[in-house]
């Protein structure tokens, strides 16, 4: 029995829908409102301690943590002998790409408040490679059994922990890429 010019297009049509459409990739999102009305529910996607990326970055609750991002990917840059500057650029030069892991509502809500910067680009790039420089720092270093590491105490360094792997905590795991492992170290 031959196959019909319908079926012999469905098949086509088969093959062609194994390959996922650019628009159609997950991206970093908030939790669905459905989900976020669940009781008890919030304390898998908020942070109690830090940020990590956009979504939670103006959390006045989580200010503090800001100085504390600031020293980790400083501690980063300096034990890995890393250029500050040529981590940055390798975020800024990326920012287009980086910005299409993001939801679309993300990045409305991030250039709402762009405090000092001049777009939304140059913040998310700052944003992305202090949050990508601190937490390979987190990852690093956390240990509950050498909090100093962290200059935390250990209360502090368990909710940090709980925080970097919480829904809305995300960066694209291409910031990490980009920060790890860099070939551009001070001489």
């Amino acid at each position: 029995m031959m196959a019909s010019e319908t079926i012999k297009e469905k098949f086509v049509e088969l093959q062609k829908s194994k390959q996922i459409p650019q628009n159609s990739r997950p991206k970093i999102q908030r939790v669905l409102k459905s989900l976020r009305n669940r009781k008890n529910f919030e304390k898998h996607y908020s942070p109690k301690c830090v940020s990590i990326g956009p979504i939670h970055h103006h959390n006045t609750n989580l200010i503090l943590a800001e100085k504390y991002k600031l020293m980790w990917a400083a501690k980063y840059i300096e034990n890995n002998g890393y250029i500050p500057e040529d981590l940055h650029k390798k975020i800024a030069d990326n920012i287009d790409e980086l910005k299409g892991h993001f939801d679309d509502d993300v990045l409305t809500s991030t250039r709402w408040s762009l405090a000092g910067f001049r777009s939304l680009e140059e913040k998310l790039s700052w944003m992305l490679f202090v949050d990508g420089c601190s937490l390979l720092y987190i990852l690093e270093k956390a240990n509950l059994n050498e909090p100093w590491h962290m200059n935390i105490k250990v209360d502090q360094l368990v909710l940090v922990m709980m925080d970097v792997l919480l829904l809305e905590n995300q960066l694209p795991y291409q910031v990490l890429k980009l920060l790890w492992k860099m070939k551009t170290r001070v001489a």
